[in-house]
């Protein structure tokens, strides 16, 4: 499988308004957005106002906020770039990544995905050791390819929601000053929020494993013995 890795926040003194904008049909973008001092803030409002309208404010805000799908983006992703940075072992760094990914990815939604037309044809008594090799392969392509991730720095750029799916653009800022788009698909519809995909230059993870997976199906007539010979083969 060829790589799929081959795969800012710049303040402006903006009213507090215009911290973001939105194109109307659930996008937002991030790069010009800026945030007032809390000096600043407290000059806007009128003196008589002031302790009424920051009580409310706090009174009216939740205990525990639910993480943003931007800010949930750029957490991982910093968490990623700092075990591709470390000089942690291959074996090491495998199970980094199956941890990581355990914790925050929807990997049986990825790998129900990844069966295409086959999805419903794999007998269930398979699918528990599909579901944990298809695991295993993601973390080694995560190894594999640790160089390429092995970024300085992770930006929000933008935002766009379909239904219960939040797609976020960010970029990986190196230390040459060269930049990678990286896009997340993260699930907003409820609950904790996991990553259902990832894109790398205009490569959709999920998409590349189910060319691949459905082409060895297509080609051992649908038997899925070789489909698990090969993620056997390859997760190692």
């Amino acid at each position: 499988m060829k790589s799929f890795a081959n795969l800012c926040l710049a303040p402006e003194k903006r009213s507090a308004a215009r911290n973001f904008s939105s194109d109307g049909d659930g996008t937002m973008d991030f790069r010009n957005a800026s945030f007032p001092s809390r000096r600043n803030v407290l000059q806007m409002l009128p003196a008589v106002g002031i302790a009424t309208l920051s009580l409310a404010a706090f009174s009216a805000a939740p205990a525990h906020a639910r993480t943003s799908a931007a800010d949930f983006a750029v957490e991982l992703g910093g968490k990623v770039i700092a075990l591709a940075r470390s000089n942690a072992s291959d074996a090491r760094l495998k199970r980094q990544f199956l941890n990581l990914l355990t914790r925050s990815a929807d990997i049986r939604a990825v790998a129900r995905f990844a069966l295409g037309k086959y999805r419903r044809r794999m007998p269930k008594e398979l699918m528990p050791e599909y579901y944990r090799l298809v695991l295993d392969y993601i973390a080694g392509l995560f190894v594999w390819y640790r160089k390429d991730l092995a970024a300085q720095d992770i930006r929000a750029v933008k935002q766009h929601t379909r239904g219960a799916w939040t797609t976020v653009e960010t970029r990986l800022v190196f230390d040459d000053g060269k930049t990678s788009p990286v896009l997340w698909r993260i699930y907003t519809g409820g609950g904790p929020l996991r990553v259902g995909d990832l894109n790398i230059r205009g490569i959709w993870l999920s998409l590349r494993m189910r060319d691949k997976f459905v082409s060895i199906l297509n080609k051992s007539g649908g038997d899925f013995d070789a489909l698990l010979n090969y993620l056997r083969e390859n997760a190692a």
